[in-house]
């Protein structure tokens, strides 16, 4: 799934001219979670990130097995995320100085559905990020049990 979702935005990547990577530890990991949900928390991380990522800049989708649980982060080298706005980055409607800018479309909803879709699941969210360097997110999802 998160390597079709990827490729829906070949042609945002390819107009940017971002260098991509996607690594998957697993062709399959069976997770405790709702499909079509998870679909969307993927898919609205890569929309940002591919948004937010500098021309020719890097971006990186990866799948790893922990424990018990898959780790799934999205890097990319970009606009970052400031310490002042990481606390509201998850907020309904919120827009930092920065994507004002960048992004007119936006209606500040992304990050707030996927923070709301992982709390549902009681599932973890990361942010690393170093502005104006890159910003990584990084969440769980819960194996199945086999």
């Amino acid at each position: 799934m998160a390597r079709i979702i990827l490729l829906s935005f070949e042609n945002k990547i390819n107009e940017k001219e971002l260098h991509v990577s996607f690594d998957c530890e697993k062709e399959k990991m069976m997770v405790l979670a709702n499909k079509d949900n998870i679909y969307q928390v993927i898919y609205n991380l890569c929309d940002n990130a591919v948004k937010f990522s500098h021309p020719k800049g890097t971006l990186s989708l990866t799948i790893k097995s922990a424990k018990d649980h898959a780790l799934i982060s999205l890097y990319n080298t970009g606009e970052g995320i400031s310490e002042e706005d990481k606390p509201q980055i998850f907020e309904r409607l919120f827009k930092s100085d920065r994507s004002r800018g960048l992004d007119k479309s936006g209606l500040g909803l992304g990050l707030y559905i996927v923070k709301t879709i992982l709390d549902r699941h009681e599932e973890t969210l990361t942010i690393l990020s170093e502005p104006g360097k890159f910003c990584e997110f990084v969440f769980t999802l819960r194996f199945a049990p086999s």
